[in-house]
C-alpha cells in the first residue's frame, strides 16, 4: 500500500490558477461549486481520512473486517461541509496560501456509518459532535494511506490494509449496546450501536 502524500508545489499552483479562473468567470455560483469540486477531486489525498467513529469500527468488526463492509460506510466532510468550503473560497478571491489553507484544513473527512451520515446533525441520536469529537472519533493517520479516494468515486477498502487495520488498532477499543428502551426507534436504526472506551 502506497503512502499517502500531499500533491507537488506544481501540481497546488496549477489547481490554484484554475481556482481564480474559475472565480473570475461569469458560470453562476452552483456550477463555480461544481468545478472548485472537479479541481481538487479524484486524487489519492482528495478527501483523506484523518478519523474513523466507533460506530463505524463496529460495523467493520461485525463484518471480521471484509471489504462488503464497504457499502455500510461514508466519508463525510464532519469539520466543515464542502459545500461551506466553496462558498468561502468564491466569498472573495484568496491569495495562493490562503486558498490552498482553507481547501487542505477543510477537505478533511471521518469515516461513519451511513446511518450516522443521514443523522448527522442529529447530535442526541448519533452522538457526534465537533466540540468533543474525541469522545466518539478514533485518529487515523491519513499518511499511511488508507481509505484512499478511488480514481471514479468512493474510496479504497480491503481486508489486507483497513480492515485489518482497524481490527488490530481498535476492536479492543470499543463497546456494542442497546439502546435505551425509551429511545423511539427510527427507519433504518440498527439494533446496536458501539461507544468508543479507553
Amino acid at each position: 500500500m502506497s503512502k499517502g502524500i500531499e500533491p507537488s508545489e506544481k501540481l497546488k499552483k496549477e489547481m490554484y490558477e484554475f481556482y481564480v479562473k474559475v472565480f473570475d468567470s461569469s458560470f453562476d455560483h452552483q456550477k463555480k461549486k461544481n468545478l472548485l469540486t472537479s479541481i481538487t477531486g479524484w486524487e489519492p489525498w482528495s478527501w483523506r481520512v484523518v478519523g474513523i467513529t466507533a460506530n463505524a469500527v463496529g460495523a467493520i468488526v461485525e463484518n471480521d473486517g471484509h471489504a462488503r463492509v464497504k457499502s455500510q460506510l461514508v466519508r463525510d466532510h464532519f469539520f466543515q461541509s464542502r459545500s461551506k468550503t466553496s462558498n468561502n473560497l468564491l466569498s472573495k478571491k484568496y491569495d495562493y496560501t490562503s486558498y490552498w489553507r482553507e481547501f487542505w484544513d477543510n477537505d478533511r473527512t471521518i469515516i461513519m456509518t451511513k446511518f450516522e451520515h443521514s443523522y448527522v446533525d442529529k447530535i442526541e441520536l448519533t452522538g457526534l459532535t465537533k466540540e468533543n469529537s474525541e469522545s466518539f472519533l478514533f485518529n487515523v493517520e491519513w499518511e499511511n494511506g488508507l481509505f484512499k479516494s478511488e480514481k471514479v468515486a468512493g474510496f479504497h477498502f480491503t481486508y489486507r490494509d483497513e480492515g485489518k487495520f482497524i481490527l488490530n488498532n481498535f476492536k479492543n477499543r470499543i463497546i456494542q449496546k442497546k439502546w435505551p428502551r425509551s429511545f423511539n426507534k427510527i427507519n433504518n436504526q440498527p439494533e446496536f450501536y458501539y461507544s468508543k472506551i479507553n
